[in-house]
């Protein structure tokens, strides 16, 4: 059984880098010096079959590159809690590329930096794999550790990615995953 370990360093969605399943338990500890840390825990679908409209909207044509393409959207703002490095959809599930760069500033903009496979018409509607909570809102008191067993997480890595977001501003969470 692989061991592996990733420090959570930031409040923003953070990728769990490592392949969750082969694990037989997760070890969340709070590495903050002072404070409980809130944390939420969740797996995000690959699958164009199982997607989310985020209610944003492209705003032009953008057509099918391999090159890095910046797609206009409005209606609602993008953020990078619902796109960043996530595979972006259209209403039937047909997959456009993965969003690498949101910025909400005038214009509000959408990257692939690795281009998209098919056209996005002017007031196509983003979808987004659909996001299943694990732990939500888990405050971890100073000095404790949480531990999950692998029929608590065990979930395919090719149909799912999981992400941890925290309310510390260093992160404070360890992941111990053995």
């Amino acid at each position: 059984m692989a061991f592996n370990t990733q420090k959570i360093t930031t409040t923003n969605k953070t990728l769990i880098a490592f392949d969750v399943h082969r694990h037989d338990s997760i070890i969340l500890t709070n590495s903050h010096a002072t404070d409980a840390v809130t944390l939420d825990l969740y797996i995000t679908s690959q699958l164009g079959t199982d997607i989310t409209n985020t209610g944003v909207l492209a705003q032009e044509i953008e057509v099918a590159s391999t090159s890095s393409v910046t797609l206009n959207v409005d209606t609602v703002l993008p953020t990078d809690d619902v796109f960043l490095n996530e595979r972006v959809y259209d209403s039937s599930g047909n997959f456009f590329g993965i969003a690498t760069t949101i910025t909400d500033a005038s214009p509000d903009t959408i990257t692939f930096s690795g281009g998209i496979e098919r056209q996005i018409d002017n007031n196509t509607a983003l979808y987004t794999g659909t996001r299943y909570l694990i732990l939500n809102n888990v405050k971890i008191p100073n000095g404790t550790s949480l531990k999950l067993t692998k029929d608590e997480f065990n979930v395919s890595s090719t149909n799912f990615s999981m992400y941890i977001n925290t309310d510390s501003s260093s992160g404070g969470i360890d992941i111990i995953a053995r």
